[in-house]
């Protein structure tokens, strides 16, 4: 289970950017074997795997997470709004409470895929799924007709995830060094059982344990550069590319059409915008299915972790198939009250508090349902696991850009709600120059400290911006 100690440091810091790890790493069946193989987790929205639950019982380690104490927002956001609180207290409870339900709802996915005992459905039902906050958020966002917010949300969770997470991944991977005690790390005991991490075994992990002392002990800035697999980092980033072409083609086609007669405008939205937006949505999501067929089937091996040899199967405990479902459906339905809230008061926020929709959109609402996920991708970082930050982070905004955002178009489709891909000279702008500045980042297969500093600054720059941006905006001739 554990790494030798004596691989090299080079060795040990690379790691699958994207990609299941081979079959035949679970026991006897060969790289490209679909057949069920040993139970695994994979990490949100992406399908390479997530180290195994040592947290005793399933539903215990998800229950006792620090993050579950924003549960407590969850009554006062339904209390604050049948007794006319006011949108702002509305908003920000429900907003809050959305943190955790993100959480508990990633963690149901995971444990459905690893209850599956399959990897193929596994690391297919968490591509498809891992992004269900998001999905369903959109879902509410379009019955309430705000347009503008769904595609800033949108585009907001690519951009925190592009620039923001990995940002803050490079950066503080390339300022600490947090090694997991591998050899205090949980191992059979004599009955044969998975013994539970003692505390204090790893000074960064998921038990939250770690000191100002153990910090200062970490901290290394001497000539640090951290590796990753080009491979994965390569193929998502030109996803990205290939997504951000088809809202650039449309965004460029909807201001050469521009008319200013308000009924040519609206037979020109119904009778070309709209049919452009949507057969472009449905190829984009084909190039999506073929990339996780890409993933997982033809190229399953060469997407694969590479130089981790703690890939086999979870032997921690694990949610059933029944147990699982029923956990996803109830916070599903959770999150979608929750969230239907909060969206009914972003206008009356918007009102009273100096805040526009693009900055709620772009800012504050990618956090709900990624928070988790990006302080995973940090402590991966700083644990010399840069690939895993960087699935979380790449992967998550290849999904968010060929699936969640296709799925709002055909989403608002079924609904007659006229959402297209025309996200606007601003938006595109900012989300293709940022592809193309991580992709520089991206290339080489390395990273430090410097470049995620870069990366920050560039977010904060964005958000700064989208802060003094008003709600109505002239239309580009």
């Amino acid at each position: 289970m554990a790494a030798p100690a004596a691989k090299a440091p080079e060795q040990r810091m690379r790691s699958s950017v994207s990609g299941a790890a081979p079959s035949g790493a679970a026991g006897g069946t060969g790289p490209g074997n679909l057949q069920p193989s040993g139970t695994h987790r994979y990490i949100k929205g992406t399908t390479i795997e997530k180290p195994p639950n040592y947290e005793g019982d399933a539903i215990i380690a998800i229950a006792k997470h620090p993050m579950n104490l924003l549960l407590i927002f969850q009554p006062l956001g339904i209390v604050s709004y049948y007794l006319d609180w006011g949108a702002s207290y509305v908003f920000w409870f429900n907003f809050f409470a959305m943190i955790p339900l993100a959480k508990i709802l990633g963690d149901a996915t995971e444990e459905l895929a690893a209850s599956l005992k399959n990897d193929m459905l596994a690391g297919l039902l968490n591509a498809t799924f891992g992004n269900a906050v998001e999905m369903v958020i959109t879902v509410q966002t379009l019955r309430a007709g705000l347009f503008d917010v769904v595609k800033a949300t949108l585009l907001g969770s690519v951009l925190s995830n592009t620039l923001l997470v990995l940002g803050m991944s490079f950066l503080c991977g390339g300022l600490w060094t947090f090694k997991e005690r591998r050899e205090e790390a949980p191992g059979k005991g004599e009955d044969g059982r998975m013994q539970p991490l003692q505390p204090g075994s790893d000074v960064f992990g998921d038990n939250g344990t770690g000191s100002m002392e153990a910090m200062a002990d970490a901290f290394n800035v001497e000539e640090k550069i951290q590796s990753f697999s080009v491979l994965g980092a390569l193929v998502n980033t030109s996803m990205l590319l290939i997504s951000c072409m088809s809202f650039s083609l449309i965004t460029v086609f909807r201001c050469v059409t521009h008319t200013d007669d308000a009924e040519e405008t609206y037979r020109y939205t119904e009778d070309i915008l709209l049919p452009v937006s949507r057969i472009s949505s449905m190829i984009i999501m084909m190039a999506y299915v073929a990339y996780i067929f890409f993933q997982l089937v033809t190229h399953k091996e060469a997407m694969s972790t590479e130089g981790e040899d703690d890939g086999g199967e979870d032997e921690g405990s694990h949610l059933s198939v029944v147990k699982s479902t029923c956990l996803l459906f109830l916070t599903t339905g959770i999150v979608a009250f929750s969230s239907d809230l909060m969206v009914d008061a972003i206008e009356g926020v918007t009102e009273k508090a100096k805040l526009s929709e693009h900055f709620i959109g772009i800012i504050l609402l990618p956090i709900v349902g990624n928070a988790c996920e990006h302080a995973a991708a940090v402590r991966f970082a700083m644990q010399d696991k840069l690939g895993l930050s960087v699935s979380i982070a790449v992967g998550s905004s290849t999904q968010i850009a060929l699936f969640a955002v296709p799925f709002s178009v055909i989403a608002g489709w079924v609904m007659r709600r006229p959402m297209d891909l025309n996200f606007g000279a601003l938006n595109t702008s900012v989300m293709t120059v940022s592809v193309i500045v991580v992709l520089s980042m991206v290339v080489d297969g390395q990273s430090n400290w410097l470049q995620g500093y870069l990366l920050m600054a560039a977010y904060i720059v964005i958000a700064i911006c989208y802060w003094h941006l008003p709600n109505e905006l002239p239309e580009i001739d």
